[in-house]
């Protein structure tokens, strides 16, 4: 089974007339998905106006002014829901510093905003027992706040803190939403789809290397991961959203990633002096009115439908019939020039219908990326997908070889990559290849150093049984480890430079990869008294200054001062699933870069090819990392493009010197470097 793609698996064919005064022609590229057949459940929708939010501030901001505004209905899938999350955010005083998920969703339900009669509000959550417990999706769901478990045996309890009494608002909002207290305010659950995963891998070629944890990780962890809103469905002013961002209180950040902002974390959301504030987050929402909506309700309606609907306030199904070659007049009436085309992509389990067209979308746009293509993710973890990159690069050199095109007038692609460090060291491995495959193995330094010495060491033994007079007296080798063959699959052995330059001299491509980090320009406080303290200290030190004590005195000082200044960095989590290419094309939402996405969790994701709005976004995003500097200008000029290349790369290279030393960056963008190892696999 291959890894590889054919070209013709999602290209819908088309007849383009040929001038027969010029012998030229002009086509249009096809960025979307419209094989017929395959591609006829996810059909792409014309009438939409589509509007894009960078970060939570902006993002749950206008989601809070759409619940405010609701009439009718609104219906949410969420990964996770934090009742007490505030989507708005006015002081940083003390909780609530604005409106939480909590109060708008029951404000709504009991009609306390401007259409002053209750709106049916339906929340679908991915609850799964082992899964759930690990990463505390639905904080206060099924528990009891720990201020009323212990006040109970006290006679004079304290008075509640803030996490007591955010705490306490989760547990008691859960408690009585699931008895039904409230009317117009539904709960579902959906556990995970365990019995489907790997009868969902058994198609996909990459997943034949999992190893035995890995497999298990896939089996038992997986989840429905999908972030969608639909308001007012059936309302004069239907809207939307798909979401990579997160219902929990973790994902609120604004688009200046302050290295430390009060509103974004406190001690009572699990801050502390060591990490100022909650971690700094990247990512996307995208609010839609028109067409696309259809397929967004349809995907909550089939899945609300589907979960269990366990107590009193699971809520009824709901009866919607959808056809989306002929969606509801209402959805369109009040739409505005210009307007876009989108798609609606799914990753389902087989027991919900066995779609993989995000992963279809992601091979198949690629094929026609031509100047650059521009991916920010959270887990840059599918070499495979690189592999059909290149493949698809090859054939395209070869169509213009047919052309007779000089290969000095083939544009050359510029592939820009911004991850984030694998937030679990087991992650580091399937990075590694991916990255190695761009002609950036060394950014893992001693990965690539524990491989290449493994597979070394495969290699002499091989060797010296090939010289032997009798190699039977020589044991063969142990067989490479799954992560050292992968990385020898992967290209690995070959140094960054000679990759590169493969890379462009046989597919004409140009890679980077890099990391966005943010940097305390205020740093006044503890950090620099701790460094005054030092120097004082070994100003005034008993030691004896030319003895060995001294001399460890001294660099004892040298690494708490490093540390120090290092210190005033903090990396932007990147939750980001963003591809845009050649001003072209985009699609965001909630899948990954890797396996689990494409095969294993549901997702949903947007994807348009309207070049405005993918522009505009470019645009924005490029500006927003390297500080205005280089944004892009016209992206799809070659020397423009050429040039914003090589800024980027020289400045995500100044600026990891620079972080090494503490000195303050001159963006965000960092180049991307992780020193950890690992022997084990998990995606």
């Amino acid at each position: 089974m291959s890894d590889l793609r054919p070209m013709h698996d999602t290209q819908h064919k088309s007849v383009v007339p040929l001038c027969a005064a010029t012998g030229t022609a002009i086509g249009s590229a096809q960025w979307l998905l419209e094989k017929k057949g395959d591609d006829e459940k996810s059909p792409v929708l014309h009438h939409n106006n589509l509007r894009l939010y960078l970060c939570g501030e902006e993002t749950f901001e206008q989601i809070a002014v759409d619940i405010r505004n609701a009439k009718h209905s609104i219906d949410l899938v969420c990964w996770g829901f934090d009742p007490a999350m505030e989507l708005t955010r006015n002081t940083a005083e003390q909780w609530p510093r604005g409106d939480t998920w909590g109060d708008l969703l029951l404000g709504a339900a009991q009609g306390r905003f401007n259409n002053a009669k209750p709106v049916t509000v339906r929340l679908l959550v991915w609850y799964d027992f082992i899964g759930s417990a690990a990463v505390n999706n639905m904080p206060g769901y099924r528990t009891e706040a720990p201020y009323e478990r212990n006040k109970r045996g006290l006679l004079f309890p304290p008075s509640p803190s803030v996490r007591d009494r955010r705490e306490i608002f989760n547990s008691r909002w859960y408690k009585d939403v699931v008895a039904g207290n409230h009317q117009a305010l539904s709960l579902r659950t959906r556990g995970g789809v365990h019995g489907d995963v790997m009868a969902s891998l058994e198609s996909e070629a990459s997943a034949k290397g999992l190893g035995r944890v890995e497999r298990l990780g896939f089996e038992y962890l997986a989840t429905h991961h999908q972030k969608t809103i639909v308001i007012d469905y059936e309302g004069d002013k239907p809207c939307g959203y798909v979401l990579g961002l997160n219902s929990v209180t973790d994902y609120w950040d604004t688009t200046v990633h302050k290295f430390d902002d009060p509103r974004r974390g406190q001690s009572w959301e699990g801050a502390n002096d060591a990490e100022p504030g909650l971690k700094p987050y990247q990512d996307y929402g995208c609010r839609i009115e028109g067409q696309a909506l259809a397929a967004v309700c349809k995907n909550f309606t089939e899945a609300w439908n589907k979960a269990d609907a366990n107590g009193k306030g699971a809520g009824g199904n709901v009866s919607r019939e959808f056809d989306l070659k002929a969606t509801p007049a209402n959805l369109t009436r009040n739409l505005v020039a210009p307007r876009q085309s989108a798609q609606i992509l799914r990753t389902l389990p087989s027991a919900d219908g066995s779609e993989k067209s995000i992963h279809r979308l992601y091979d198949h746009a690629i094929s026609f990326a031509r100047h650059y293509l521009y991916v920010e993710n959270q887990y840059f973890q599918h070499a495979a997908w690189v592999k059909q990159l290149k493949h698809l690069r090859a054939e395209h050199l070869k169509g213009c070889e047919k052309a007779k095109l000089a290969m000095t007038d083939v544009p050359k692609l510029h592939v820009m990559v911004v991850t984030p460090t694998p937030e679990r060291q087991q992650m580091v491995p399937r990075t590694h290849d991916t990255v190695t495959e761009l002609g950036h193995g060394s950014s893992m330094p001693n990965q690539a150093k524990m491989v290449e010495e493994e597979i070394a060491r495969y290699d002499a033994v091989q060797e010296a049984r090939r010289r032997a007079q009798d190699p039977l007296m020589i044991p063969p080798p142990a067989p490479l480890s799954a992560i050292a063959q992968a990385y020898k699959d992967a290209g690995g052995g070959k140094s960054d430079d000679a990759a590169r330059k493969e890379l462009e001299g046989q597919f004409a491509m140009r890679s980077l990869v890099a990391s966005l980090w943010t940097f305390d320009t205020n740093w006044q406080t503890t950090q620099k008294k701790e460094l005054d303290r030092l120097r004082e200290w070994t100003d005034t030190s008993t030691y004896d200054k030319s003895g060995k004590d001294s001399s460890r005195n001294s660099q004892h000082i040298k690494s708490m001062s490093d540390k120090l200044y290092k210190a005033r960095y903090r990396e932007i989590y990147i939750h980001s699933k963003l591809m845009i290419i050649d001003d072209s094309m985009f699609t965001l939402g909630s899948a990954n870069l890797n396996l689990r996405s494409f095969a294993v969790d549901s997702e949903i994701n947007i994807a348009s090819d309207d070049a405005a709005t993918a522009k505009n976004l470019r645009e924005r995003v490029w500006g927003q990392h390297t500080d205005g500097k280089f944004a892009g200008g016209v992206a799809t000029d070659q020397k423009v493009m050429y040039d914003t290349f090589q800024k980027w790369q020289k400045e995500a290279g100044n600026n990891l010197t620079r972080q090494k030393s503490g000195l303050q960056p001159s963006c965000f963008l960092v180049a991307f470097h992780d020193d950890r190892t690992s022997k084990l696999r998990l995606s």
